[in-house]
């Protein structure tokens, strides 16, 4: 057996063995069923021979009433088998998802900034759809149609081996074919699911930027990329329906040669008198019967072929592995944090370096205020901070540790960072300050938002706490979003926090609210804030001036601003001017 076919099986096992004792009880079911299915035929027989022999009418209502009886139970067993089959496929399918999801979840920036949003949906929901489907019939088709091969040719030897070696030839040759050519299509189902996922990120990426897109007239411009996109969808679909149905269309033609030899002998046995009427109508009906797991094998190839590739798509996204490599360290020291950069380079690619030999220290409690133009690399810096991105060399501490050696989760409850885009959750107000940390008591939020000036909007929700929000943040301004923000990091008693461009989008007003919330949320922390505005900066303790990845200035605020050759004495003066403008 290839390697690759063993780990298929594994994974498929893997994800059915929590479900054992649902799939025992589906056997079972299974194998009852398939009884049913071979007495029905017989009782027929039966019912046709005592009729041509002209017996007692009582005996061939009995004969009736006893197919009714058995018909009536497989139906119900076929509904139960049905539902119990899908039961087990979700089950074992949903904790793929998960796994994904979180292994998703997981994985650095890196991988995140070169797949869409859509793209993961498609890899996460859409190819673990196609091995649901797969799991769903598998046991009920593939293992009931060998168990029903199996009694049909197993009584039919026992009853005319002529025809139960017609019989067993074509079923041979069936599920010869059907092995032989099960991965004809794998290849052009997986570029198929490849151009959906496509197709989906277009989507989501257009959307999401929809603003953009119809203020600059670039509505004909997504429609062509949309057209390309669903033309390739179109053309991978029909390539990869045409090689998954050959198996069907194999069995088919080998159907029909088996039905016209079998009859070819039944008739000629029934002419001679070796067989009864109803033996014949047997042969005739256990023949049509075989056809449905033959025909149900094909169609479950189909499905293997998808689920394959679906396996194969998912194996791929649990083979990355994150660069970042969690540490072992549980705890930082108590109260605020000193920071530590020391010859730190980093670069998105190998191509650009966008921090360059960047050493400086940050003692607890002191703020630092970061400026430079667009692209001198200060996001990055606090992305570093928080392990966002590994660095290329060099080494970052935070009180004293070096931020490889902990644990992540020890970072996170003691970094807080505060971004100019702020995310809401589909959830209620209370999930979203919090961020679903049920922990946290009503008291102590409604202390913080009247601290930070957040409590007015609240007590305008109509449920107070318990309002629910959607998704996307589109029922704040960008003043309240702002202070959403910072309360949700306030609420953390974070010993570091990081102020990514916090006021770029406030007037001077609100400018001003945010600007007194910092100063609460920082009076018993290390901070860092990055800004434009110069006017943001005027209680922080020192300065940093970045450009081209290089730190060109770093001390005293106050010693920076008095010095009039200074890179920021100059940025203050032309920060003077544009105001007095």
């Amino acid at each position: 057996m290839k390697p690759e076919r063993k780990l298929s099986i594994f994974w498929m096992f893997r994800y059915l063995l929590p479900v054992k004792w649902r799939i025992a009880v589906l056997l079972g079911m299974l194998l009852t069923s398939t009884a049913l299915q071979l007495i029905n035929p017989q009782i027929v027989q039966r019912f046709i021979d005592t009729a041509s022999a002209k017996g007692a009418v009582g005996g061939l209502f009995s004969l009736a009433g006893m197919f009714l009886v058995v018909a009536v139970s497989n139906q119900l067993l076929t509904v139960s088998v049905s539902y119990m089959g899908n039961d087990v496929a979700w089950r074992a399918t949903n904790r793929l998802r998960a796994d994904l999801l979180k292994h998703c979840l997981r994985l650095d920036m890196r991988f995140h900034n070169l797949k869409t949003p859509g793209e993961m949906i498609e890899r996460v929901d859409g190819d673990v759809t196609g091995m649901s489907n797969f799991f769903a019939l598998f046991i009920v088709q593939i293992i009931g149609s060998f168990v029903l091969l199996a009694g049909i040719l197993g009584y039919m030897f026992a009853t005319n081996w002529p025809i139960a070696i017609t019989m067993s030839i074509f079923t041979c040759i069936s599920i010869g074919v059907m092995v032989y050519i099960r991965d004809f299509g794998v290849s052009a189902t997986q570029a198929e699911r490849q151009a959906r996922a496509s197709l989906l990120g277009l989507i989501e990426e257009r959307i999401s930027g929809i603003e953009d897109v119809q203020a600059n007239g670039g509505v004909p411009y997504v429609m062509n990329r949309f057209h390309r996109a669903m033309r390739s969808v179109f053309l991978t679909g029909r390539k990869a329906w045409m090689l998954r149905v050959v198996p069907w269309n194999v069995t088919v033609v080998l159907f029909a040669v088996a039905v016209t030899v079998v009859l070819i002998i039944g008739v000629s046995m029934y002419l001679k008198g070796e067989i009864t009427l109803g033996t014949l109508y047997l042969v005739y009906q256990y023949t049509q019967m075989l056809n449905d797991p033959i025909e149900q094998l094909g169609n479950q190839v189909q499905e293997f072929q998808k689920a394959k590739s679906g396996m194969r798509r998912s194996r791929e996204i649990l083979s990355y592995e994150s660069e970042i490599h969690e540490g072992t360290e549980e705890s930082l020291p108590s109260g605020a944090l000193g920071v530590d950069f020391d010859q730190v380079n980093f670069s998105y690619n190998e191509d650009n370096r966008v921090l360059q030999d960047i050493s400086f220290s940050l003692l607890p409690g002191e703020r630092l205020g970061i400026v430079g133009r667009t692209g001198s690399g200060k996001s990055s810096l606090s992305r570093l901070l928080l392990r966002m991105y590994n660095t290329d060399s060099g080494v970052i501490r935070i009180g004293g540790t070096d931020i490889r050696s902990l644990r992540l989760e020890a970072l996170y409850k003691r970094v807080g960072m505060v971004t100019q885009d702020v995310q809401l959750f589909d959830g209620t107000l209370r999930d979203n300050l919090t961020l679903f940390n049920s922990k946290v008591a009503d008291q102590e939020i409604i202390e913080t938002t009247e601290r930070l000036g957040l409590r007015k909007w609240i007590d305008k929700m109509p449920q107070g706490l318990d309002t629910h929000l959607t998704a996307g943040g589109a029922s704040l301004s960008a003043g309240e979003a702002q202070l959403f923000a910072l309360t949700r990091v306030f609420l953390t008693k974070p010993s570091l926090v990081i102020l990514d461009e916090p006021s770029s989008k406030l007037d001077a007003a609100t400018e001003a609210a945010l600007q007194a919330a910092v100063d609460q949320l920082m009076e018993h922390c290390t901070g860092i804030v990055i800004a434009h505005r110069l006017s943001t900066l005027k209680k922080v303790d020192k300065i940093m001036v970045l450009g081209n990845g290089r730190i060109l200035e770093f001390g005293a605020r106050e010693a920076l601003a008095q010095d009039s050759s200074s890179r920021f004495a100059k940025l203050l003066r032309t920060d003077r001017q544009e105001e007095l403008a």
